[in-house]
């Protein structure tokens, strides 16, 4: 901004001062023509006008500038207040923007501040109300379960009654089946010493039976066993008869023990030496021949003592 102005300064300043040259010039030119008609030339008088009118010349170009840069100084200073004006109208125009703009914050802080405000009344309100509903549901609810709680208290009192009288009649019923159970009791009682007396004797029975039956059974086991020992005589008799004593065998210490399995009837089924002392094997086949020769072996005196399988013991001395 400052170079645009200071360029065309300059350029009116040059204008000028050739208009002031060139009008010098003229002047001097008018002044000269008449005083040519005298005289030819003077030349001192031309150098003195010559230099006199380039010193009015420098001083009306020094005059110039002076007035030139007078006029810039204002106009600089002119430009820097108004510069300084605008800045100062600038920054109190953002004083006042940032005043209105605070303004405005605080306005919409306080709105929303009452906003909040309201809206925490409208709450509180809101909350007591509800609260207020709550009470009074609560105080119905209270009111209502008092009213059952009589209406139970009333029933249980009358149901109370109706156990008592339930009680005493039990009561009566009860003492009524003690007495017939005492009644049951003593009859029972003398039921129970009967069957124990009966259980006695019949326990004194059963063991008289119990000992006749031992006693039976001891004698008829004696019996069996006399009866089996005669049966084992009759066998070893029956097979000693049958025995032949093989020639040239020494028979005197011998003993042989003989497993006999028979059959009903006597029938012998097999035959088998278990253990034979002295003799040799002579003798062995000897015995088994006289078993096999006594079959049918001798029948039982009685068929209790009948033996399937019995070992025979065989001493030919």
């Amino acid at each position: 901004m400052t170079k645009g102005p200071l360029y065309l300064t300059r350029s009116a300043l040059i204008a000028v001062i050739v208009h002031v040259v060139v009008f010098a010039l003229f002047i001097v030119g008018f002044q000269m023509k008449p005083k040519s008609s005298q005289a030819v030339f003077d030349p001192i008088n031309i150098v003195k006008a010559e230099v006199i009118d380039g010193a009015a010349i420098e001083q009306e170009k020094k005059k110039i500038r002076d007035e030139e840069q007078t006029r810039e100084r204002k106009k600089r200073e002119q430009e820097q207040r108004k510069q300084r004006e605008a800045e100062q109208k600038k920054k109190q125009q953002q004083a006042a923007e940032k005043r209105k703009e605070e303004e405005r914050q605080a306005e919409v802080k306080q709105a929303v501040e009452e906003k909040r405000v309201a809206e925490d009344k409208a709450k509180k309100a809101s909350q007591a109300r509800e609260k207020a509903e709550l009470e009074k549901k609560q105080a119905e609810q209270d009111k209502k379960k008092a009213e059952q709680e009589l209406a139970k208290a009333e029933e249980a009192k009358e149901k109370a009654e109706q156990e008592r009288i339930k009680a005493e009649e039990n009561a009566q019923k009860l003492a009524e089946q003690l007495k017939k159970q005492e009644q049951a009791k003593r009859h029972a009682e003398k039921e129970v010493e009967q069957k124990r007396l009966d259980a006695i004797l019949e326990q004194e029975d059963a063991d008289m039976r119990a000992e006749q039956e031992r006693a039976a059974k001891a004698a008829r086991q004696q019996e069996l066993n006399t009866l089996q020992s005669q049966y084992i005589g009759a066998i070893q008799s029956e097979v000693t008869s049958r025995w032949r004593k093989p020639p040239g065998v020494d028979t005197n210490n011998a003993f042989c023990k003989v497993r006999i399995k028979q059959a009903i009837g006597g029938y012998i089924e097999e035959v088998s030496i278990m253990k034979c002392e002295g003799g040799n094997d002579q003798f062995r086949r000897s015995v088994e021949e006289a078993v096999w020769k006594s079959d049918p072996l001798p029948a039982p005196p009685d068929d209790d003592v009948f033996l399937r399988e019995f070992i025979l013991n065989f001493n030919p001395g």
